[in-house]
């Protein structure tokens, strides 16, 4: 069951913020992020969340150096970590969770694996874009989504696609 309420479990991240400016916003975002509190200190979603930014986190630190990789790689840029952080929290409640990897190109990639005929890579760059390619059975689905802050449904799609066919 996939509940659409975004959940972060990596508040400590401080990547959430408020896009209103009104005390109605700021209330808002403040019980928002009392409720997420809340999930995050269950074992069921918390635990593993938590442990997915923390891979997350592993893979901006161990790649945001110049040539990260011994063959010359742009480091990932501290936005698009934030941009990873907050595609992650975006996704639904009951998401499967991504790997991570980052390109030599200075991308961080989430990549969700049930075979090697049902996989989907998200590629998240510094300016928001999301290119995306699945692979899923005999057919393929690609393109590039922007991120305003929330998953993209075809995204999304996809991934429940790789995850359950």
């Amino acid at each position: 069951m996939i509940l659409e309420m975004p959940a972060s479990p990596f508040l400590s991240y401080g990547i959430l913020t408020s896009r209103g400016a009104s005390v109605t916003a700021q209330f808002v975002s403040e019980q928002t992020q009392q409720s997420r509190r809340q999930l995050q200190g269950s074992f069921v979603l918390g635990q593993g969340g938590q442990a997915a930014f923390d891979q997350l986190y592993l893979s901006y630190q161990a790649c945001k150096e110049t040539d990260w990789d011994g063959y010359g790689a742009v480091p990932v840029s501290e936005n698009t970590y934030i941009l990873a952080c907050q595609l992650l929290e975006a996704l639904p409640l009951g998401t499967p969770l991504p790997s991570f990897d980052a390109e030599p190109d200075g991308h961080l990639t989430m990549e969700w694996y049930r075979s090697p005929r049902y996989k989907l890579s998200v590629s998240v760059n510094p300016t928001g874009n999301l290119h995306y390619a699945a692979l899923l059975g005999a057919g393929t689905a690609y393109g590039t989504e922007p991120f305003w802050g929330e998953a993209p449904r075809e995204i999304v799609a996809l991934i429940h696609r790789v995850m359950s066919e």
